[in-house]
């Protein structure tokens, strides 16, 4: 089953997978929706960046609602990537739901995840300060083709104590 918004016919423009050349919704406007599996979904608009490809993570905060593509030290709210929105563009990112191929290294299956040494993508390997919140794989990745559930991820680049 593809992903789906659901909810006000009116409520936002475009649809999951959109990339906008021009900004037609509002930036951190954010929209229900249905994933891959059928369930339920949210999704945020925002500025997209260069080298950005489908699948890849992304930070954001909510002042400027502009995509990152998610690397080390990395502070902030994490979405991902339904398509190549780069720079210039606009689009929706998801931020709760199933998504199916997620970009990473390589991932063991029901594991956490932290940001990864190449931008985007996320690894098990455990590195202090990039846990990503949120974020749960439930299978092992496929050609660094990750499956995850998210749940409204950010990262905080600080070590528990």
């Amino acid at each position: 089953m593809a992903a789906y918004f659901t909810g006000a016919p009116l409520a936002a423009v475009g649809k999951f997978g959109d990339i906008d050349t021009v900004q037609r919704n509002p930036l951190g406007a954010r929209m229900a929706g249905v994933d891959a599996l059928g369930g339920y979904a949210e999704y945020v608009y925002l500025a997209g960046v260069a080298s950005c490809v489908e699948g890849d993570y992304v930070s954001f905060n909510t002042t400027s609602y502009v995509a990152v593509r998610l690397a080390a030290n990395a502070v902030g709210f994490v979405a991902i990537a339904p398509a190549a929105i780069l720079a210039a563009n606009w689009g929706w990112f998801q931020i709760y739901g199933f998504y199916p191929t997620s970009n990473s290294d390589t991932v063991a299956g029901a594991s956490g995840v932290f940001i990864d040494g190449t931008a985007g993508r996320v690894d098990d390997a455990s590195v202090a300060g990039d846990f990503v919140n949120g974020v749960m794989s439930t299978a092992a990745d496929t050609a660094n083709k990750l499956p995850v559930h998210i749940s409204y991820p950010y990262v905080t680049d600080t070590v528990p104590a």
